[in-house]
C-alpha cells in the first residue's frame, strides 16, 4: 500500500505523463499538448515546447531525445530534441487506429509503450519503427512505466494498482496499490523516488510506501 505526497501542480492544465531527468521532471500535458521540464524542488518551469501530439498522454526521456505519446487515433509516438523541442520523428504505432498509447519509456536502446486498449506493452525499435516484443498486462488502463532492477513497472489508473513485471513474458512479480491519488503518469528519479501525476487534479507528487 502506498500514498502520494503532493509536491506541486502541473505546469499546464492537466499533467498526464512523467519522465525523470537528472535535474528535473519532463511533464506531458494532455490539454495543451506541450511537454515541460520542471524542477524537482518546486515544479518551476525550466523549458517547454509544443508537440504535434493530440491528447498527449505520456512522455519519456532517453537516447538523447524526449518522447511523447499521442493518444488520439492513429496512436503515435513523437521524438523531440530536448534543447529545441524540434520534432525529429513521428512513429505511428501498430493498430494505431484501434487503440491508444499512454506511457513511454526508453530502455537499453528501445522504446517501450503502454497500450491500454490492448492490455499490453510493446517494445519498439525506433530505427525500423516496428514492434520487436510485447507482453500482456492484467488490467485495462495501463499508464505510466519505468524500469528498475530488471523489472518493468507499470501502473493502472482505474484501480490504483502498480505492477512489477518480468519484461520477457509479463509475469507479475509484485503488485502494490496507491490510495488517495488517481495515478496517471509515473516515473522513477535518479534518487529512487517514484513520482506520479493525477490528470484530474493536476497534482504531481512522490509515492510513500
Amino acid at each position: 500500500m502506498a500514498t502520494v505526497e503532493a509536491r506541486f501542480s502541473g505546469p499546464g492544465p492537466k499533467a498526464n505523463g512523467l519522465a525523470a531527468d537528472i535535474d528535473g521532471l519532463w511533464v506531458a500535458d494532455q490539454v495543451d499538448n506541450r511537454i515541460y521540464k520542471v524542477r524537482y524542488g518546486d515544479g518551476s518551469i525550466v523549458t517547454s515546447f509544443d508537440t504535434p501530439a493530440r491528447n498527449l498522454s505520456g512522455c519519456g526521456f532517453g537516447g538523447g531525445s524526449v518522447w511523447g505519446g499521442s493518444n488520439i487515433r492513429p496512436a503515435a509516438v513523437t521524438r523531440h530534441d530536448p534543447a529545441t523541442g524540434w520534432c525529429q520523428q513521428y512513429i505511428i504505432l501498430p493498430d494505431g487506429a484501434s487503440g491508444g498509447v499512454h506511457g513511454v519509456e526508453w530502455h537499453e536502446g528501445f522504446l517501450w509503450v503502454t497500450r491500454p486498449g490492448f492490455l499490453k506493452l510493446q517494445k519498439i525499435d525506433v530505427a525500423t519503427e516496428q514492434v520487436v516484443h510485447e507482453i500482456p498486462f492484467p488490467e485495462p488502463r495501463n499508464h505510466g512505466v519505468y524500469f528498475v532492477d530488471g523489472r518493468i513497472v507499470v501502473n493502472e489508473t482505474n484501480n490504483g494498482n502498480v505492477y512489477e513485471l518480468d519484461p520477457t513474458d509479463g509475469r507479475v512479480i509484485e503488485r502494490w496499490n496507491v490510495t488517495g491519488f488517481e495515478i496517471h503518469g509515473m516515473t522513477r528519479d535518479p534518487q529512487g523516488q517514484v513520482w506520479f501525476c493525477d490528470a484530474v487534479t493536476n497534482r504531481i507528487g512522490v509515492a510513500r510506501r
